[in-house]
């Protein structure tokens, strides 16, 4: 299960990838806020490596177990450099959510690295996002439901046209009139 850190998810399953594009724009906001901590821009680097490094072992494979270790060794160097900068100088009370995403990061490092472990885990879930964006448009384009079933029903017949469209780019208009023809 791949998802942004809500704690409710943790009581399903048991392999959790925590959504790196938001850490990554936590990251990024922390880079905002704090410009004088050097930890975070030296974690945003590496997380955007360690994404690229798994996007590039296409079709995806069994871990380099080397390089996973190598990149597990840089995160927890990273994350004695934020003890040390939060422990000279703490976090003030006007921004706090730099340091809470520094302990986020150190208690759930295994679900922030898991994508590395294990090939068949995304390392965001953006392309759920990305197809919950179409139903969220629908609905505030005045479109009510009246009952979870025709919710289902539409859920479905998105799943089914972004399926197609993975599988035959090019023919989903002859695909969609083959099945109401």
């Amino acid at each position: 299960m791949v998802h942004d850190h809500d704690l409710t998810f943790y009581s399903y399953g048991v392999d959790h990838q925590e959504c790196l594009a938001h850490v990554l724009r936590y990251l990024k906001d922390s880079i905002d806020n704090e410009s004088d901590r050097t930890w975070n821009k030296e974690i945003r680097s590496l997380v955007q490596e360690m994404i690229h490094f798994r996007k590039g072992s296409q079709p995806p494979q069994k871990p380099n177990l080397k390089k996973v270790s190598e990149f597990e060794k840089r995160y927890q160097k990273i994350l004695e450099t934020v003890r040390k900068e939060y422990g000279n100088n703490l976090a003030n009370n006007y921004y706090k959510d730099g340091y809470n995403l520094f302990l986020r990061m150190e208690k759930y490092m295994q679900n922030h690295l898991l994508f590395l472990h294990n090939s068949r885990v995304p390392a965001t879930n953006n392309e759920a996002e990305w197809l919950l964006r179409n139903y969220k448009r629908k609905q505030a384009q005045a479109v009510t439901f009246r009952s979870f079933e025709s919710i289902d029903y539409l859920c479905q017949c998105m799943s089914m046209l972004a399926l197609m469209r993975l599988e035959e780019p090019a023919n989903i208009f002859d695909r969609v009139s083959r099945i109401f023809g």
